[in-house]
Parts: structure tokens; C-alpha cells; sequence
């Protein structure tokens, strides 16, 4: 079955990089001149999507009027003749239907993928991390990638990336066997390890595509530690039922939820001749 939608959360307050984010969402903050958040949605167009939903929180609308037609900056770019400019926001505007949902509640990123439940419906889906962009060494869509894995062997997928070990207890850790180049069958997947509690190195970089059945595991998933709701726990139930597998990142991921991440991305990628 084709993935046509992709869920994108992007409702967290961004305290990393207070104080700008107590009134522009991280997802807006520039990235080689555009929002974090458009590079992420095009990675997402680039794999096959047509609609995108955004997963947001209340005052974090603009991420979504960043994609809406306006008119009066339409109309005033007319007449200045300024028609390159206006093109260029056309594309935007036309790049995919948006839909948003609202996280009421900071209870994980289990809960916020749940959140979109009603709008993906009984299909299959992307999860994209709002606040990451992904460059790959083929200046390809990582997604697509994960989309055409899912495609092939018809069964959940995550992207994963080596980590040092002194960083795997920052990240869930995706431990399987690999069957065919850069392509994991999972074995477990378990959040924020010890070291010496896994033999893998392989963290989960913020890109993912599942089967609706995820919803059903999500709704299963008890509370665990802050009250949240871990995507990583419904992830290893998703595993034991119908499989899953994963595909490693050749390429960087950028974090740009922080100061340093956000200052390395834009000095990294203006460095990257990818076209457009």
C-alpha cells in the first residue's frame, strides 16, 4: 500500500533554545534561509506524500500558516512586480495539503503520533521529527528511502544511525541483524539503554514509516516515566507482532532543537551542493 501521508510532531515548547522559541517555534528558525520545518516537509514530498500533518501545541500556529496561502503579500508582490518571490512562496503554498491536530498534553512522542490517529485513518504512514533534518550523502529523501524499504518488505521501518557509546543512553537503540546492505531485521528496540545493556550502537534518527497497526499498540502503551507515552515501547510490540526492520542513515542527521545544532546545520549544509 502507496504512503501518501506523513505525521510530523512539532508541538514541543523548544526549551533548548529559549528565549527566541517563547514566540517563534523552533520549526521557523532558518536553516541555509529556510524554516527547519520546510526542509522537513520536502523531505517528506520528495518520498511520495501528499498530505502532511503537523502534530502542534496552542501558539504554535504559525507553523502551519507558514504553508497557507496569503493574500495580501501575494497581491502586494504583484504589483511591485516581484514575481520570482511570488513563485517561490506558490511552491510552498502548493508543496502539500496541510492538516493539523493538537496535542493538548506534553505526554511523549508516543502520545503526539497518537494524536493523529483519526486524521492517517487505516493506512500506513511517515513520522518525521519536526525539529531534524536529514541530508543524505546522494542528496536524496531519506524518507523515501524508508518508504521504499517499507514497500519491499512490507513491514514497519525506522531509520537508525551508529552513535558513540557514550551517547547510546540519549537515544532509542534499534539491536537486529543485518540481511541485506544497510537494511536490519529487528530483534529489540529499547529506549535510552546503559551500554552494557545492548550490543548496538544504533540509534533512531528521526524518520520512520508504519503500518496503522502502531495506533493499536500506542492506545495499548501504559504511562511510564513523566506520565508519557514512549514510541519506543509500542514500537517493540509493533516488533514482536508484525515485525520490524531498519535502514541505516548514509548521511548526517542534524538536530537543530539546539543552539549548537542549529549553528552546525546551517554551517554544514551551506557547504552541501544539493539541488533543490
Amino acid at each position: 500500500m502507496r504512503v501518501k501521508k506523513a505525521v510530523v510532531p512539532a508541538a514541543g515548547f523548544g526549551t533548548r533554545m529559549l528565549p527566541i522559541t517563547s514566540v517563534v517555534p523552533k520549526e521557523l528558525l532558518p536553516v541555509c534561509g529556510r524554516p527547519v520545518i520546510q526542509h522537513v516537509v520536502q523531505e517528506a514530498v520528495a518520498a511520495g506524500i501528499t498530505e502532511v500533518i503537523l502534530v502542534l501545541s496552542e501558539g504554535k500556529e504559525a507553523v502551519a500558516d507558514y504553508f497557507r496561502p496569503n493574500k495580501k503579500l501575494a497581491e502586494q508582490l504583484l504589483r511591485t512586480g516581484k514575481h520570482a518571490e511570488l513563485q517561490q512562496l506558490e511552491r510552498i503554498w502548493d508543496m502539500a495539503k496541510i492538516t493539523v491536530v493538537y496535542q493538548q498534553e506534553q505526554l511523549g512522542l508516543g502520545h503526539a503520533v497518537l494524536c493523529a490517529k483519526d486524521a492517517v485513518g487505516n493506512e500506513p504512514f511517515a513520522v518525521l521529527l519536526g525539529d531534524c533534518i536529514i541530508q543524505s550523502d546522494d542528496c536524496g529523501s531519506f524518507t523515501k528511502k524508508l518508504v521504499e524499504a517499507f514497500g519491499s518488505y512490507d513491514r514497519s521501518v525506522v531509520g537508525v544511525e551508529p552513535v558513540d557509546e557514550c551517547l547510546i543512553q540519549r537515544y532509542g537503540i534499534f539491536e537486529g541483524a543485518e540481511f541485506e546492505d544497510n537494511v536490519f531485521h529487528g530483534k529489540r528496540v529499547v529506549e535510552k539503554p546503559d551500554p552494557s545493556q545492548t550490543d548496538s550502537n544504533l540509534a533512531f534518527c528521526a524518520r520512520y514509516v508504519f503500518s496503522p497497526a502502531l495506533f493499536q499498540q500506542l492506545e495499548n502503551t501504559q504511562h511510564g516515566l513523566h506520565n508519557e507515552i514512549q514510541l519506543t515501547d509500542a514500537m517493540q510490540k509493533l516488533l514482536e507482532t508484525e515485525g520490524l526492520n531498519a535502514v541505516k542513515l548514509e548521511g548526517e542527521r542534524f538536530d537543530v532543537g539546539d543552539p549548537k545544532g542549529l549553528l552546525y546545520a546551517n554551517l554544514s549544509m551551506m557547504e552541501i551542493h544539493c539541488g533543490e
